[in-house]
């Protein structure tokens, strides 16, 4: 028979067992995010003030992984070894086409004539008009990719013919200066983080730009999920939907001292008198994309024969988890 004393000692010890542990708590969910080199200093901004994203490290984590282009990112994602990246809207289309199973759940950056853009430039002593660059040379960052699509469409309007009357090289955005000075190429894009810094030293000049060829604004960086991904880990995502908007709200109301946290992260290679005052992109402040603007681009992305169909825009989109995040944000 089971006294008293040891009826209670075996009821606290089995109320004790019942209890969770420390270490039996669920893990936040491990985002493994691939990032790019330009345009989406909102999003790098989680990197360099994590404070600003109260759910980091409690509902999910991050690994962050840059990628030098879109296609690089592409490749991660189709073998599994990332979960969410960052790409060029054009390029994303292009991928959807072909049956990258993903969706496009925000907008990081638009590029537009009336803020910062993608330019191409050229020596001092290079070609003055888009006409004179038959013959010449033009450095991209990969094929099919979106500074490929502006060029060839910048091409038309001088009345050159993008497969016939010049050649292509792929080089990265960071060796693109050298290889304009050095005339491997004769131009290539740089975006406004770059070309603002060379432009001020007087050795290249601007031929065209990303709007010299389409001059309406674009979706430029957008978010893509994987579906396996996103179906499986909703509230995850959600919560960095959160986060992320809360940081690019602070991005954009704070600009300078952004900037400078950047600078301080050595997130951006650029002089801080530079930096700090150069132009910044137009964005949605809810980061949600723009249906409108992404089927204007992939009416031209068919033209330019870069897709051979085209598909529905509203399906690639899922707009929901920004959605819910700033209903929640409210």
């Amino acid at each position: 028979m089971i006294g008293p004393r040891a009826a209670f000692l075996m009821l606290a010890a089995s109320l004790i067992c019942s209890v969770p542990l420390p270490s039996q708590a669920q893990e936040p969910t491990l985002i493994r995010f691939g990032r790019q080199t330009a345009a989406e200093d909102n999003l790098w901004l989680m990197i360099a003030k994590p404070e600003l994203s109260p759910e980091i490290n409690k509902s999910y984590k991050v690994q962050w992984t840059q990628f030098r282009a879109s296609d690089m990112a592409f490749k991660a994602f189709e073998a599994g070894q990332a979960d969410i990246i960052t790409t060029n809207a054009n390029a994303a289309i292009t991928a959807a086409t072909k049956g990258l199973d993903m969706k496009i759940i925000a907008t990081l950056s638009r590029e537009s004539n009336a803020a910062a853009k993608t330019y191409f430039l050229v020596r001092k002593d290079g070609p003055a008009t888009i006409a004179e660059m038959k013959g010449k040379n033009i450095g991209i960052i990969g094929y099919r990719t979106g500074v490929e699509l502006w060029a060839r469409q910048a091409l038309k309007t001088g009345g050159l013919n993008p497969d016939r009357d010049v050649t292509w090289s792929v080089v990265p955005f960071p060796a693109m200066i050298e290889a304009i000075r050095a005339g491997k190429i004769t131009t290539g894009p740089l975006p406004e983080i770059f070309a603002t810094n060379e432009l001020r030293k007087d050795e290249l000049r601007v031929l065209f730009t990303s709007k010299t060829g389409v001059p309406f604004d674009e979706d430029l960086i957008v978010v893509l999920v994987r579906n396996d991904f996103a179906r499986a880990n909703r509230k995850a995502i959600q919560a960095f939907a959160q986060d992320l908007i809360a940081t690019s709200t602070y991005y954009d109301s704070h600009l300078k001292e952004a900037r400078q946290a950047l600078l301080d992260a050595k997130l951006v290679p650029l002089p801080p008198d530079v930096y700090l005052n150069m132009r910044e992109y137009a964005r949605d402040p809810k980061l949600l994309p723009n249906v409108e603007a992404l089927n204007k681009q992939q009416d031209i992305l068919f033209d330019a024969s870069f897709i051979d169909q085209k598909l529905d825009v509203n399906g690639l989109i899922d707009r929901s988890y920004f959605d819910a995040a700033t209903t929640d944000a409210r």
